[in-house]
């Protein structure tokens, strides 16, 4: 997907991003992060605050590249835009868009449905994202780098 198609479907706008808005998306990141380990959380729980981070970590990619997901339907545009940010998020693109689906139904459908393997899994994948070469880092047109959820640099 381009972004000219993304626009042309009304999947998302051109807005740029400001470094406030990435440090406040930033802290819901690690927001998520630190609640997800509290005690007694159930796995929908604990799957519902993994994908929360997982998304604005997305999220913050698809910012930082000059693009804001379109309302209706945001988390599923979110995904659409983060593989379209970086060929090299397919993957984990369609993974997180996968939970996206799960976190649906555990929102919205019924309690119950996520395992503590599904929450673990999901939790590891967004660790490993933050912390790996292959993980989410991304430096766009102007010239900001997103890396491991943080802004290491910006011009």
């Amino acid at each position: 997907m381009t972004w000219a198609k993304l626009l042309a479907n009304n999947n998302v706008t051109r807005q740029p991003a400001t470094r406030k808005e990435l440090d406040n998306l930033r802290s819901i990141v690690s927001r998520s992060l630190k609640d997800v380990n509290a005690p007694g959380l159930s796995a929908d729980a604990r799957f519902i605050m993994a994908y929360d981070a997982a998304r604005t970590l997305s999220l913050m990619i698809v910012r930082s590249s000059g693009y804001r997901p379109k309302a209706a339907g945001g988390h599923y545009n979110t995904f659409l835009a983060l593989e379209t940010a970086d060929g090299r998020f397919a993957k984990l693109s369609a993974y997180f868009d996968g939970c996206r689906i799960k976190r649906n139904a555990s929102e919205y459908d019924f309690a119950g449905g996520v395992t503590d393997t599904d929450a673990d899994g999901l939790l590891k994948t967004v660790q490993q994202s933050q912390t790996s070469d292959a993980g989410l880092s991304h430096t766009n047109v102007s010239g900001i780098t997103i890396m491991c959820g943080l802004i290491v640099s910006a011009c």
